[in-house]
């Protein structure tokens, strides 16, 4: 079987989103995997997309194929620490995934509910990169993670979580070879 991203959501308008986004398939049902080939400059790949839009366990065939865990986070149902830590344990079998990313629309709009220092104290605590697709405003702090990040640095939506996504090592990556000259 192959690699899978597993992407975690309440919101299934946004995970919808974010699964369109990736395959361009409009329609997604829950527990059901999408093949998806990853396709760069110099590799291919091709993984499984496993959407879940419930709080439950991951299933085990699925968790030790699991490179990489996506939690989509809505300001509207994440309002404290509290509620990010209520996912841990549904989470707890794909703490071995490589790459771990905390996905939210907007920053901003999370100032309401949850401060973005406690949203970024909470992924170094449990070892996820904090992922904003899009950006409103720019403090201080944003300039250092954007220097930080000079990857991404103007690069957001769909495209900044694809980037990261070509980032990761693929255990099933073919490489491109080079063309020889004659």
């Amino acid at each position: 079987m192959k690699p899978c991203i597993v992407i975690v959501g309440l919101d299934q308008i946004f995970l919808d989103e974010i699964v369109q986004g990736l395959t361009g398939e409009n329609k997604i049902n829950d527990n059901n995997l999408i093949e998806w080939t990853i396709d760069t400059k110099y590799y291919t790949a091709d993984v499984h997309l496993c959407p879940i839009n419930t709080k439950r366990l991951v299933e085990e065939s699925v968790a030790n194929l699991a490179e990489v865990l996506i939690l989509l986070i809505d300001p509207s149902q994440i309002n404290s620490r509290t509620k990010l830590d209520s996912w841990l344990p549904f989470l707890s079998v794909l703490n071995e995934c490589e790459t771990k990313l905390l996905v939210v629309r907007n920053m901003d709009a999370l100032s309401n509910t949850i401060s973005k220092m406690d949203v970024k104290q909470w992924c170094t605590e449990h070892e996820y990169e904090l992922l904003e697709l899009e950006k409103t405003t720019t403090s201080e702090t944003d300039d250092e993670d954007d220097e930080n990040n000079h990857l991404y640095r103007g690069v957001y939506g769909i495209p900044h979580l694809i980037q990261t996504l070509h980032i990761h090592q693929w255990p099933n990556m073919n490489l491109k070879g080079k063309k020889k000259i004659i």
